[in-house]
């Protein structure tokens, strides 16, 4: 009795752990970003890339695989991280001067532009910096 008693419980305990199990979600892919990257172009998504993995917090030592230097050079961007990862970009390094975010599985393929890089205007080539956020994805994003 005790033995059976003991096996329905550990089937029980069996059941519900599995029940409450949330798998992991896959990556959402944005154009040319591979899965669990976020990305971003001088021009558009045939043109000088990178990617990053996680954030960073300055672009100034950072070039496209085209030479370019992405410090304020960035137009085009793509978030193909896992289901919760909002890509935050800001105009300044260390992530100072907030400027817009990407959702996962999102993209823009020309940031809105005034013309003028680094001005903290528009923002088509103002990026310096990308910081990543688990929480998302937000109304407000991209």
């Amino acid at each position: 009795m005790h033995k059976a008693r003991a096996l329905l419980g550990a089937a029980a305990a069996s059941l519900l752990t599995t029940a409450f199990l949330v798998p992991a979600s896959p990556a959402l892919a944005g154009p040319n970003c591979a899965s669990g990257y976020h990305c971003g172009w001088d021009i558009g998504f045939d043109t000088g890339k990178i990617s990053f993995f996680n954030g960073d917090r300055d672009f100034r030592d950072n070039r496209f695989h085209t030479g370019v230097i992405v410090d304020n050079n960035i137009k085009t961007v793509s978030n193909s991280s896992s289901s919760n990862y909002v890509s935050h970009w800001y105009t300044e390094v260390n992530w100072e001067g907030y400027a817009f975010c990407v959702n996962p599985g999102s993209w823009v393929g020309s940031l809105p532009d005034d013309g003028i890089p680094g001005n903290g205007v528009g923002f088509a080539n103002e990026a310096s910096s990308v910081r990543l956020e688990a929480g998302g994805p937000y109304d407000w994003c991209y």
